[in-house]
Parts: C-alpha cells; sequence; structure tokens
C-alpha cells in the first residue's frame, strides 16, 4: 500500500511536465538533492511550515509540475524514510485503517479519471495519505513536530495581532479556517502534557484567545468538541461520537444567537446550508460515480451574496461533499477509515486524538479535504503520528533504562551478575565482583 501511493507521489513530480529551461529543472533537483540529506522529521516539519511559502510569492508557485515546496520536502521525507529504514509494516491491527484510506484514494482516482476531469488535486492528496502511511509504520520525533508547530502557530498569532487583522489570518496563511486550525494542532498537546514547556497553561490560554480572534464559527465548534473530549474520564469511539452529534445539533440551533451576539456575517452561515443541500442534490444526480474529485476547484468562493454564486459553491460538508464528488462508495470507505482511526486513538487520548475530533467537527460545517490545505496535511500527520511509534518516547525510555542501569548499587549488579553467569554456566560459574 505505501508503494502504491509512492507511485502516485512519483507520478505527481511527472505530473505537467517541465519546463525546458534549465533554471526551472535544475531548482527543484537541487532542492530534492540538498533535502535528501535532511532526517525526514525536520523534512516533515519543514513541509508543514512552507505549506503556504511563508509569505514569498516564488515559494507558492509550482516547482516541480503541479507539486510545491511543501509537496517536495514531503516527497523527500518518505523517499529518505523509504531509504534508511525502509517501509516497514503496518501493525495488524492497523492495516485496515491503512486499507481504507487506500481504496478511498484508489476510487477517486477512478472515478475522476473516468469523468474526465484532471487529477492533479487528488495527486497532491495522495502525498499527503503516503505521509500518513509512512508514519504509521515508522514513527517520528512526536514532540519535535510539536515544538515546530507551536512556534509556527505563536509566530503566525503575534504577527496578525500586530497587524491589526480583523480576523486573524496569520503573516503567511492568509485564512482564518487554516489559521484556526494551526493554532488548534499547537493545543493540543499543550493539553494532553505530551509538550511539558513552563507555562504551557498561559501558552494554551493564548492560543485559545487566538483561536477566538479567528472570528470563525467553525474552529469555534471544533474547538469547544475537542475540549469536551479531553475532558471526559473515559474515551470510546461511541463516547466520541456522541459529542459531536450532541454538540453538532446544539451548534445548529445557536448559530444564529452567535452570529449575532458577535457580529459574524450571517450570509456565510445561509450559504453554508445552501451549499450542503445543493451538494445533496448533485451528488443524487450521479450517486455512484460522482462529478469527479475537484468539480468546482476551480470556481472561488463568493465574497459577497449575488444571484449566481450559489452555483458556483462547492458543498460546506466534508462527507456531502465526497458525495457529490466520487459518489456514495467514497463516503462509506472515507466513513470507515474514521471509524477505524477513531478506534485506534482513543486508547491512547493523546494529541493526535484531540486534533482528529477537531478535524471531523469541522468537516461539519468546511470541506476539510482538498490539495493545498494545511488542515489536510496536519490531519494526516497527526493520525500517523498516532498511530506510529513515538520516537522521542522511545528515546527517552532507552535513556531511563541506561539511567536506571548505571546508577543500581554495587551489591545489587554484582548479584545480579552473578545470576547471569550462574544462568548461563551451571555450577562451574566463575563468579566476578564488580
Amino acid at each position: 500500500m505505501t508503494v502504491f501511493s509512492l507511485l502516485m507521489a512519483v507520478i505527481g513530480i511527472g505530473y505537467g511536465g517541465i519546463s525546458s529551461t534549465w533554471p526551472r529543472v535544475l531548482l527543484p533537483a537541487l532542492l530534492l538533492s540538498v533535502a535528501l540529506m535532511l532526517p525526514p522529521v525536520l523534512l516533515l516539519a519543514g513541509a508543514v511550515v512552507t505549506g503556504h511559502g511563508l509569505g514569498i510569492g516564488a515559494l507558492q508557485e509550482p516547482l516541480m509540475g503541479p507539486l510545491l515546496i511543501s509537496d517536495l520536502l514531503l516527497v523527500a521525507c518518505m523517499l529518505r524514510t523509504v531509504a534508511q529504514w525502509g517501509a516497514g509494516k503496518a501493525a495488524a491491527a492497523h492495516r485496515s485503517v491503512s486499507i481504507w484510506l487506500v481504496l478511498f484514494l484508489a476510487w477517486a482516482f477512478l472515478v475522476t479519471v473516468c469523468v474526465g476531469i484532471g487529477v492533479t488535486p487528488l495527486l497532491r492528496i495522495a502525498v499527503y495519505g503516503a505521509v500518513f502511511l509512512l508514519l504509521l509504520r515508522r514513527g517520528t520525533d512526536r514532540r519535535l513536530i510539536y515544538g515546530v508547530l507551536l512556534c509556527y502557530a505563536l509566530v503566525n498569532l503575534a504577527g496578525g495581532v500586530l497587524q491589526g487583522q480583523p480576523r486573524l489570518i496569520g503573516l503567511d496563511i492568509g485564512d482564518p479556517a487554516q489559521t484556526g486550525a494551526l493554532l488548534l494542532a499547537a493545543l493540543c498537546p499543550l493539553l494532553t502534557s505530551e509538550l511539558r514547556l513552563p507555562g504551557r497553561w498561559a501558552l494554551s490560554a493564548v492560543l485559545l484567545c487566538g483561536i477566538f480572534l479567528t472570528q470563525t464559527r467553525s474552529v469555534w465548534f471544533a474547538t469547544v468538541v475537542m475540549v469536551a473530549v479531553w475532558a471526559m474520564k473515559r474515551v470510546s469511539l461511541a463516547r466520541v461520537t456522541a459529542v459531536i452529534l450532541l454538540l453538532g445539533l446544539l451548534g445548529m440551533q445557536t448559530v444564529d444567537m452567535v452570529t449575532r451576539w458577535f457580529g459574524l456575517n450571517q450570509f456565510s452561515a445561509d450559504l453554508r446550508t445552501q451549499s450542503v443541500m445543493q451538494g445533496i442534490r448533485a451528488g443524487m444526480e450521479s450517486p455512484v460515480i460522482g462529478h469527479g474529485w475537484g468539480w468546482m476547484s476551480t470556481l472561488s468562493r463568493p465574497l459577497t451574496p449575488a444571484s449566481d454564486t450559489l452555483s458556483q459553491t462547492a458543498p460546506y460538508n466534508l462527507f456531502v461533499s465526497v458525495f457529490a464528488s466520487v459518489g456514495l462508495p467514497a463516503v462509506v470507505m472515507l466513513t470507515l477509515f474514521l471509524v477505524g482511526l477513531f478506534r485506534h486513538l482513543a486508547a491512547q487520548r493523546g494529541a493526535p486524538l484531540l486534533f482528529t475530533v477537531g478535524v471531523v467537527a469541522m468537516s461539519l460545517t468546511e470541506m476539510t479535504l482538498y490539495a493545498g490545505s494545511m488542515l489536510t496535511l496536519l490531519f494526516f500527520v497527526y493520525a500517523g503520528m498516532g498511530l506510529g511509534p513515538d520516537e522521542s518516547r522511545v528515546r527517552d525510555l532507552g535513556w531511563m533504562r541506561i539511567h536506571r542501569k548505571t546508577n543500581q548499587p554495587t551489591e545489587i549488579r554484582t548479584v545480579t551478575h552473578r545470576m547471569h553467569l550462574a544462568k548461563a554456566g551451571g555450577r562451574n560459574a566463575v563468579q566476578v565482583q564488580i
């Protein structure tokens, strides 16, 4: 399955062709060569941070085919991991999660090609999926990823506040929903104590203030659901599902009140409801194969009310959008993937669980799975880290074992050594005093 995803990533590099000019050929090749010498965890962190080009116009343009600098760093991360450790094997308990993800992507590719729409967006999402599969098998240093995300979130938060942004969109992100997702990702390891820092509760309060400044209802709702799951004494798939559904129904009843209280855009709320109804009607026209992935990706979202804007807006709901794009079978595969993911993450109660809960909550009023989305990349990274081994924890356990062994009293080490010698040599064993 990993080979399948890597193959799609390699196809993505060549898709669209490469310019004949030497600079456009040498620059990506040089970048990829340098990147392959770096540790995979740094490449992964760099891919997340450069997702929006750091505000640099040149880094926001494709460097090789349709791939951006963040995509190239992800490809380099995968190649470096495979070259260093091999693809590895998924645990038997996690294998079904991988299977449903690969089936979902394969089905989306198949039906999109059948309806004659370009697959470039899906190729980029396939790169994200391949990262998830490798993290599931090999893991990474979670603490480093969490630390980089926290610093990046604080920089965007402070920069947006200093610029006096009416809605927090960050320094280089440019979207309140994406900025809110970054702040949520940075908040999760602080809540779960996986990132132990002095004043972590003060940092959590700062991040919550930033989430409020995004003025985005979907991010607010995701935060409420995430905190509710974090406060639960016992976590299970059924409990998490019940919390999302109950708070979702409550949110539908209070959205108008919240909109009035904080002076939010009422047209945006109405647009979301109507777009979901339109998506359901579009899906019913072709319930099996849909209209192809990205069937509305080239249409811009409206900023002001207009009579013809609704027909140009993709559904503001992940599952309705998938239904309209690639049909009901894809919705079933995606749901089974999420169910399996939740079942395994619930046992850990870590940051990956909280962020996955937040993403699913946002998915009720947002399309959270699309190419070039920081939210989408963070979702796959956190989900992969949650199912895979944690290198930072393994390293800490190794140091603890060494520390315990070297700090044993001399008498205990002597007796232990005698027992090992006696077990190995029987009665004729030589007792060595340490």
